[in-house]
């Protein structure tokens, strides 16, 4: 067997032993996970797999591709839609591009490039925590990715025929989160053409025709919700498209300046970032040159190879195209990663073949913080450190509760051998250091001790933590008092996770005004809604929560009414 397909292998079987096992751990504890759940939960439940409603009158946000991939998955796996279906489109997704990544690069800038490249997407924060999220992003990012990469292809070949395993894939990524899922692919693949000295009218007439071919499905879908939605519905497609881009949306969605790009990058390669900036201290710095050679650097930069011009050209125009609109967030630079992983693991090869220490000093830190998680745990779990630690500020119940959590928590014997993990790798990283054997595998021990960081923090860690969190503790507590039936909520405030957990039984108050039920309510409303409708009912109050919603960031009231 090739020294290719050892490493496919070898990627494949740990790539799926890190991502899919801890999947249906966590509860939902965040408003967009849940959000997502429902609509698939309302597909199957209405038999309406264009435009459900949900929450009795609320459309989804986005196209239906990711929504019915978890109504598929819940429809065969046991449970219908559970945490793990609806989290197992955006793992499965993220799978399949790193595998594809890796083939892709591996034919082109051989396997230990293309390996670490993997290893490095395996072990962002940012890339894991959407491949393992019930979410839009990932799903989309990867057909993207895997479209671009198609094109690339077709390119290669000479652009003879149609590229149909790229259109498809750029149909499904425009049904997954709107058209930017064929604008991407076209339009890094027609700079890239450009570049590379075509025409532009030979590189982007072909180019249009795909894209518009790509994105019928799309359009035949919108024409279908339309007839069931009406002006509403257009309304609220163009806005989280056209409005969102041209910063035209109706209320503030993630509005940040421009520097909130370059942190979230920074922020979102942890822990590589950690390594990168280390490295900075072992390179040999040399008198910057003030005077600029624009055509030296145009030169150089379109006499790069092929692939390394795709590289570079897909990380600027994506992070371009994302500084212009006012609404940014760090899942949107996604597309970006698997090819500033590429480059990253060039860099950090380049530092191994110098045999530089920026290794041994990140192998000490890494290995400092294994060890220091699992004590902190060993600590935590014995009981020796007290509440009063976490203080006596806003979010000190919520702090306290997530220690008891994890001190609270009974462990499985596979549980146990996870907490050891980030042990195991400490030692190997130890062993490494003091036989002073070569950077190359002192590289991928600290990736073995990223990798064992995840797992630990998905199969233990965070399943206990977030548990506090989630509001499936609200909805336990208003089943207990209302066994079925609908249940209102106030001021037009979706909640999301109690929906989800409650089986879409939430509806608007204001919506229905029914005449009596029960509801809850944000405490930071509570006054409004008495003062607005207090003439009108009778509103006793049941219970209100200790802790804050993950959805509104408040406590919640929950009162039974009556209409006068």
């Amino acid at each position: 067997m090739s020294e290719r397909k050892i490493a496919l292998w070898f990627l494949v079987l740990l790539s799926m032993l890190v991502i899919l096992p801890f999947l249906g751990e966590t509860p939902f504890y965040s408003k967009g996970e849940p959000r997502e759940a429902i609509v698939a939960y309302t597909m199957l439940e209405s038999g309406n797999w264009i435009l459900p409603l949900n929450y009795g009158a609320d459309m989804a946000y986005k196209p239906p591709f990711l929504y019915w991939a978890i109504a598929c998955f819940s429809a065969i796996l046991p449970g219908g839609v559970t945490e793990y279906a609806s989290r197992l489109p955006s793992a499965l997704s993220f799978l399949a591009m790193l595998w594809v990544v890796f083939n892709f690069f591996s034919r082109r800038k051989g396997v230990p490039t293309a390996l670490l490249s993997c290893l490095l997407l395996l072990t962002s924060f940012e890339v894991h925590r959407a491949a393992v999220a019930c979410r839009l992003d990932m799903l989309q990012v990867s057909l993207i990715v895997i479209a671009l990469l198609q094109l690339y292809r077709w390119d290669e070949k000479g652009c003879r025929t149609l590229p149909w395993l790229a259109v498809l894939l750029m149909a499904a990524a425009s049904l997954t989160k709107g058209p930017v899922g064929t604008i991407f692919p076209c339009l890094i693949i027609g700079v890239y053409q450009l570049v590379r000295g075509k025409r532009f009218v030979r590189a982007f007439f072909p180019l249009t025709g795909i894209g518009l071919l790509s994105l019928v499905p799309l359009a035949l879908w919108f024409w279908a919700a339309y007839r069931q939605g009406g002006d509403a519905f257009s309304t609220l497609m163009l806005e989280e498209n056209t409005g969102r881009f041209f910063n035209k949306m109706s209320y503030e969605s993630h509005e940040n300046p421009l520097w909130y790009n370059f942190l979230t990058l920074i922020w979102g390669w942890i822990p590589w970032t950690v390594v990168l900036l280390i490295s900075l201290f072992y390179l040999r710095w040399k008198k910057p040159v003030w005077r600029v050679r624009w055509r030296a650097m145009w030169h150089a930069f379109r006499s790069q190879s092929p692939v390394q011009l795709l590289t570079w050209l897909a990380i600027v125009l994506i992070f371009v195209f994302y500084c212009i609109p006012k609404s940014k967030r760090s899942v949107y630079l996604l597309p970006m990663y698997p090819f500033m992983a590429v480059l990253i693991a060039e860099y950090l090869l380049a530092l191994v073949q110098r045999k530089s220490g920026v290794f041994k000093a990140s192998g000490a830190l890494f290995l400092s913080i294994g060890i220091l998680l699992t004590v902190v745990f060993a600590t935590v779990k014995l009981g020796w450190v007290p509440d009063s630690v976490m203080g006596s500020g806003r979010h000190a119940a919520e702090n306290i509760g997530f220690m008891h959590a994890l001190r609270d928590t009974t462990l499985s014997i596979p549980q146990w051998l996870l907490v050891a993990l980030p042990l195991i790798a400490a030692g190997c990283i130890g062993w490494e250091l003091l036989k002073q054997k070569r950077p190359y595998t002192l590289l991928y021990s600290i990736a073995g001790m990223a990798i064992a960081l995840f797992v630990v923090l998905d199969g233990v860690y965070q399943p206990a933590v977030l548990a506090v969190k989630s509001d499936k503790h609200l909805a336990d507590q208003i089943r207990e008092r209302v066994p079925e039936g609908a249940v209102y909520s106030y001021a037009n405030m979706s909640f999301y996770s109690v929906n989800y957990y409650l089986n879409d039984a939430m509806r608007h108050f204001e919506v229905e005004l029914p005449r009596e039920g029960y509801v809850i309510v944000p405490s930071k409303q509570v006054d409004n809604m008495r003062q607005t409708f207090g003439s009108r009912y009778r509103f006793d109050e049941l219970f209100v929560t200790a802790r804050r919603s993950c959805d509104l960031r408040d406590k919640i009231y929950m009162f039974h009414f009556k209409a006068n």
